[in-house]
């Protein structure tokens, strides 16, 4: 079977992806009150909305806005293919030292922004929503990761034909929270409750940093220990799981992400109004992003200069890439379906305790959003601390489902956002109709009164 070239799985989505930022006036990834213009908080920045073309736009205008909406998607193929091209620059020991230089330094600048970027006062106003938060984190990381780890085992206990790395690879990717800019960015687009979704975000990735090396280790170390001591074994049998202790990881987390974070939050509760300002002006939501690209580009020069994608088939990629696009509309189905709990009789009344814990609609979009998707800023350091010990090059394997699933979830979130929008204003009308009889009805019983008592 032919080897593959991994960019071929990135160039035809590089064109089809991504999420449109509107500014918006209220909180959103993207509001400049909340987080800043063009800010974004651990995770994808989102593009701005372009407008549809008009006769006084030249291709040149469209082309440019396109790539514009784009451009982290294309940056995203571009750095693969510059750690295909020029893989001894960016790996580990390399002349740039990407081990300090950037899996540090440029991790620890991405959670420092991120801190800058986090308003506490509209998270604390919207903690006291504590049931539809736990609906969200326990779908994102309590359901998502149980039941993928399940079916991973189940691949191989019945030896499905993909490579072992890859199928760690997808667990760990179910271990991560979810994103930011994204899913709050949709969740406003599908006309759903988008404080909800910055709060879920939030609290989720401040989570993560605890639970998700907890959950790796938990699903991953006996695979590490099974195969530390094979003498002769295939690739995937050596790197499958991490090379770690859980106490190590924490206090890398610490220095690389929780720190940088709580001073970013420090300085942005002190100076908010100054904050806001530097974030509009040296867009730092932009920065973010480059760091987040450095951080690619680094793990993949270390998986080429190691030459680890070399038995990795096409084939096995493949297989990873429908079953990413399998979980994330299956997820987002159940998350539609706990939050709303369709009612099986005909009348409500019979079912108080359904209508008593069924979210509306917007909160529903939010729940979706949130609980589905996966985040990749959290995701890629995460593994670059739980294979620190390891052989450099495993990591880019491993981030590969990952990276996958992101891109995977924005071309399907985006065209679910049409579909929940107007379910939303379906429902809107429906209620405002419902009002309405309900007032002629309160008007005609008035007016049956004032006759009998006349």
């Amino acid at each position: 079977m032919n080897k593959l070239n991994p960019l071929f799985l990135f160039q035809p989505l590089m064109s089809s992806t991504g999420t449109a930022t509107p500014p918006t006036p209220s909180l959103s990834g993207a509001d400049s009150s909340a987080t800043g213009p063009h800010q974004t908080v651990l995770t994808i920045p989102e593009s701005p909305t372009t407008a549809p073309p008009t006769s006084k736009q030249s291709w040149r205008d469209v082309v440019f806005a396109q790539l514009y909406k784009h451009w982290f998607l294309l940056g995203l193929g571009l750095a693969i293919g510059l750690a295909r091209a020029f893989p001894t620059v960016g790996k580990k020991g390399g002349p740039i030292r990407a081990e300090w230089s950037i899996k540090w330094g440029a991790v620890c600048i991405i959670f420092f922004i991120s801190g800058l970027s986090l308003r506490t006062k509209v998270l604390i106003r919207e903690i006291v929503r504590v049931r539809l938060h736990a609906l969200v984190q326990i779908i994102s990381l309590v359901i998502i990761p149980f039941v993928v780890y399940g079916i991973i085992e189940l691949f191989r206990a019945v030896h499905v034909p993909i490579d072992g790395t890859l199928l760690s690879g997808i667990v760990i990717a179910a271990s991560t929270p979810t994103t930011v800019s994204s899913n709050v960015v949709m969740t406003k687009n599908g006309g759903g409750n988008e404080a909800a979704a910055l709060m879920n975000a939030a609290l989720g990735n401040i989570l993560g940093i605890f639970v998700s090396p907890a959950l790796v280790y938990l699903f991953l170390h006996d695979v590490a220990s099974s195969n530390s001591t094979a003498t002769s074994a295939t690739f995937s049998q050596y790197t499958s799981g991490p090379q770690l202790d859980y106490i190590s990881v924490l206090e890398n987390l610490g220095a690389t992400v929780l720190a940088p974070l709580v001073v970013g939050q420090v300085i942005q509760t002190i100076w908010p109004d100054t904050i806001a300002k530097w974030r509009a002006k040296f867009r730092l939501g932009d920065i973010n992003s480059l760091c987040l690209l450095l951080l690619v580009w680094s793990v993949f020069c270390d998986t080429f200069a190691s030459d680890s994608f070399a038995k990795i088939h096409a084939s096995d990629l493949v297989a990873v890439l429908v079953i990413d696009a399998i979980l994330y509309v299956g997820f987002s189905a159940l998350a539609w379906f706990l939050a709303r709990l369709p009612i099986p009789f005909r009348t409500r009344r019979e079912n108080g305790w359904v209508e008593k814990w069924r979210f509306s609609r917007e909160d529903t979009v939010a729940i979706m959003y949130c609980g589905a998707t996966k985040t990749v800023s959290m995701g890629v350091p995460l593994i670059n601390v739980l294979y620190s010990g390891g052989d450099p090059g495993v990591i880019g394997v491993l981030s590969t489902p990952l990276l996958m699933y992101h891109v995977e979830q924005l071309i399907i979130g985006s065209a679910e956002v049409t579909v929940l929008k107007r379910w939303v204003e379906k429902g809107k009308r429906e209620d405002e109709m419902a009002r309405e009889a309900e007032q002629r009805s309160e008007t005609v019983e008035g007016h049956e009164e004032e006759d009998l008592i006349q």
